[in-house]
């Protein structure tokens, strides 16, 4: 049986090198903007994890149906695309508490990650799908008001300034790719 499920973490983790290998690579300002946030900390980032974190998110975000430059901005400013613990105990990516995500679970039915919550911190796949959900519930919530649904989403004393730096984000975010796009 171990024999069997390794086979098949190792067929799994092949397939996910080729898609990587094979999607089109991030963009060159997300590069830059995962790099410079990244180094502020000292961190080290290279060109694998960048491209895969951008199809991750890219692909996660049309599964929800939900706009990858949202995610991306909402990353950038509760984490500056580092899998850290905040101060009340959000995780990774996305800042999500343990127990908003088994709310997300039960909300979408979904299983609780196969490593358990502290998947959160280092799956960033996991935290990001997550992140999502619990964003677009917020949404839902809020009939689709977008600077309530961040506020709810931080929670914190600094709640309307950072869904304001979240919004601020997003949009120089579509700009940027407007310009992109016409080029």
């Amino acid at each position: 049986m171990f024999i069997v499920k390794l086979k098949a973490l190792m067929i799994i983790q092949i397939l996910m090198v080729a898609v990587v290998l094979l999607a089109e690579p991030a963009p060159d300002w997300f590069r830059e903007m995962v790099k410079d946030a990244r180094s502020k900390h000292g961190l080290i980032v290279d060109d694998e994890i960048i491209n895969e974190l951008y199809l991750a998110i890219v692909e996660i975000s049309k599964k929800h149906d939900f706009d990858h430059l949202l995610v991306i901005a909402l990353i950038k400013v509760e984490s500056e695309f580092r899998n850290v613990v905040g101060m009340a105990g959000e995780l990774g990516l996305v800042q999500i508490k343990r127990e908003t995500a088994e709310f997300v679970a039960q909300k979408y039915s979904l299983a609780e990650p196969e490593g358990g919550w502290s998947t959160l911190l280092w799956d960033f796949r996991v935290n990001i799908e997550y992140g999502i959900l619990y964003l677009k519930y917020l949404l839902q919530r809020n009939s689709g008001n977008l600077l309530k649904a961040l506020e709810m989403y931080n929670g914190g004393s600094m709640k309307t300034e950072y869904a304001n730096k979240i919004v601020r984000e997003y949009k120089e975010l579509m700009q940027n790719k407007a310009v992109n796009s016409r080029r």
